[in-house]
């Protein structure tokens, strides 16, 4: 199940080391959005418990200042340690596309 995070919530995220974390920044009103959702979705049995959340991009300004979202839907991916630049992924092309870039990431 994917988590719903506050801003707050998603910046405290990202800045703690210890464990890989994926989230996925989105708009309700946006279809491409809903989709990429669903992928995601269909992609979790293959994933980490607890390591998938997402953020209303309408509710997160610092965020996406922070972070430099340009768009979305974004699946932005942090490794455990939090040594490397997050990844991220604007095209949600399949579930197979979603998969890889996560586990580029944790793995």
């Amino acid at each position: 199940m994917i988590q719903e995070l506050t801003e707050q919530q998603a910046l405290e995220l990202a800045s703690q080391s210890g464990e890989a974390a994926a989230i996925y920044i989105y708009t309700p009103l946006c279809g491409t959005c809903r989709m990429g959702r669903r992928m995601l979705e269909t992609a979790l049995p293959l994933l980490p418990d607890h390591m998938t959340y997402a953020l209303n991009i309408n509710f997160a300004p610092r965020f996406v200042q922070a972070y430099e979202i340009t768009s979305v839907p974004c699946l932005i991916v942090f490794e455990a340690w939090r040594v490397k630049s997050p990844r991220m992924l604007y095209r949600m092309e399949s579930v197979q596309r979603i998969l890889e870039h996560i586990r580029s990431v944790i793995v």
